[in-house]
Parts: C-alpha cells; sequence; structure tokens
C-alpha cells in the first residue's frame, strides 16, 4: 500500500486517479456540473466516446450512480447515455448514426491522446453529423472533450476554441 501511495512501483504512471478526491479542487467542480447541465438541457441522447478504461470508466460511473431502468421510463429526468469507439463494427456506427438522425444529441468524448484508431474514427463521423444537424456554432455546445491536455496529438481533436475542454488527472 505504501508503494501504492507514493507512486514507486510498477505502473506508477498511471495513478492519476489515486488522489483525485481529495485534490479536485471546487472550481474543477463548478466546471464539470455545468458542461453536464449544458449537455442535460440540450440533448435527449448523449454519446460517449472511448475505448477501454475512458469507455469502461465512464460506463462503470452512469451505471453505478443511474437508475437502471430509466431508459424504459416514458419520462426521462436525464439524456440517455449510448456508447461509440469501443469498437471497430461499422455496423455499430451506422446504427447509432441512423438513430441520431433528427435527434438532439451531445457528445462526450474521452481520450488521453486522441489518436486511438476507434474513438478517433467515432469522433470524426459523429462531429460532422453534429454539424449538419445543428450547425458548427452549436455543435461548440454540445461537444465536451476529456483528455490529458498536453498528451493530445489528434489533428481533428476538439480545441478550447471549438468546444468544452475538460482535463484528465495527469498520469
Amino acid at each position: 500500500m505504501e508503494m501504492l501511495h507514493k507512486g514507486t512501483g510498477k505502473g506508477n504512471d498511471f495513478l492519476g486517479w489515486l488522489h483525485l478526491p481529495s485534490e479536485i479542487t471546487e472550481a474543477h467542480l463548478a466546471d464539470l456540473e455545468a458542461a453536464a447541465k449544458q449537455l442535460k438541457d440540450r440533448c435527449e441522447i448523449v454519446v460517449v466516446i472511448g475505448i477501454g478504461g475512458s469507455y469502461l470508466g465512464a460506463k462503470a460511473v452512469i451505471e453505478a450512480l443511474s437508475d437502471s431502468f430509466e431508459f424504459l421510463r416514458s419520462e426521462h429526468k436525464n439524456p440517455l447515455v449510448l456508447f461509440a469507439g469501443h469498437n471497430i463494427g461499422e455496423d455499430y456506427l451506422f446504427e447509432l448514426q441512423t438513430l441520431l438522425k433528427n435527434k438532439s444529441f451531445g457528445i462526450v468524448v474521452i481520450s488521453k491522446s486522441g489518436t486511438t484508431t476507434e474513438p478517433a474514427i467515432a469522433f470524426r463521423l459523429l462531429k460532422e453529423q453534429l454539424e449538419a444537424q445543428v450547425g458548427k456554432d452549436e455543435a461548440k455546445h454540445r461537444i465536451i472533450a476529456i483528455t490529458d491536455a498536453k498528451k493530445v496529438h489528434c489533428v481533428n481533436w476538439p480545441t478550447p476554441k471549438d468546444t468544452k475542454l475538460l482535463s484528465l488527472p495527469t498520469t
């Protein structure tokens, strides 16, 4: 346990999450809450794009904190959350894009680097669809990028001038 808390063992470059609860600032929490409200107010569906821990972490938190069957109820308090970028299946993306036609949707894209193939493809396609449906100006209010701002390498990755950018803990 000491090795974990001191960050001296193997894999110590992946411990950004360890002290997050005690180190997160009130300003960062307020920023997160404002970003969530922005999507909740504008969208009936939110698509979370990510793979591996980015996808599974978001899915686990949502499932732990949500009503498991809200999507089956006639009235919804929150947008329906769907996932993309966690596989390379073109059928899945096609079906998702078909579902999102004429729907009010937003995107949360989670990636450390912005270069992983599956999420990059999903983001590119869904961003293009969102901009076509609501225009580039409104799309800026419906895309949230969560990343390590120091490690993003992707040319098509959102920038603060394009959308809301939230930082991951440095690992």
